[in-house]
This record gives C-alpha cells, sequence and structure tokens, in this order.
C-alpha cells in the first residue's frame, strides 16, 4: 500500500453468499493467507446476515429497549426529562439500525407502543390512556 498500511489478518474475516461453490471458497481464503471465515456474526452491532425474519433477528433492540424503560423511575421524572431520556437513548438505539435497514412495521408498532405507555406511565399500578 503507498501509505505503509497493512490489513490486520488476525482481526479481518471473509463472509461468502450460500451460492458461492466451496472450492471457490477455499481457493479465495487461501489467497487471502488463510483468513478466518464467518458464516454469522454481527458488525458494527448489526447483524452480518439478515434473515427472512427481520422482527426476530431484530428483536433484540425491543428488549433493549423495554429493559432500559423499566430500570428508569417514571415517576421522578419530570415530562421533559422523559422527553429527553426517550429521544437521547430509546430513539438513538433505532437511529443506526434504520440507516441501515428497513424494519417490520409490527416491530415498529411495538417499540412505538413501549415508549408511548412509559410516557403516558400510571396510576395505582394501570397504564394511564393516551
Amino acid at each position: 500500500m503507498g501509505t505503509g498500511q497493512l490489513i490486520n489478518m488476525e482481526k479481518s474475516s471473509v463472509f461468502f453468499s450460500r451460492n458461492v461453490k466451496q472450492d471457490m471458497v477455499m481457493a479465495t481464503t487461501q489467497a487471502l493467507g488463510d483468513i478466518q471465515l464467518v458464516t454469522q456474526g454481527k458488525y458494527l452491532g448489526l447483524p452480518m446476515v439478515v434473515t427472512r425474519t427481520k422482527h426476530q433477528l431484530f428483536g433484540y433492540i425491543r428488549d433493549n429497549i423495554q429493559q432500559r424503560l423499566k430500570k428508569w423511575k417514571n415517576k421522578l421524572l419530570s415530562t421533559a426529562g422523559k422527553e429527553v431520556m426517550l429521544k437521547s437513548v430509546t430513539l438513538a438505539m433505532l437511529t443506526y439500525t434504520m440507516s441501515c435497514f428497513k424494519l417490520s412495521k409490527k416491530l415498529c408498532k411495538e417499540i412505538n407502543s413501549t415508549m408511548a405507555n412509559y410516557w403516558w406511565g400510571e396510576a395505582n399500578g394501570k397504564n394511564k390512556m393516551h
């Protein structure tokens, strides 16, 4: 390379489609210096392979948001505090994922419902109507 930088082969890996023949996979990995072959994993927090069920694949986002909202003390926050928490934390978790993938409507509705329930809070153990 012109800059003198080299690829760190210990941190590098290669992914092939199911349609690539096995002999081509072996030839390519050997040509790249026996680079690590991966079949499924995450890159920058997102899955490298998207299956047909995006709702299941990205369900961890919904679960993570639900866990965070349960930890926050809803009664102790003002309306402005709730808004800041929702926008800065929960929406930030979605922004990067949604810039790369189209999430299912069902998953978006579930996340929206979770956020609305947190926003409106509860009275006497029951969620308020909104």
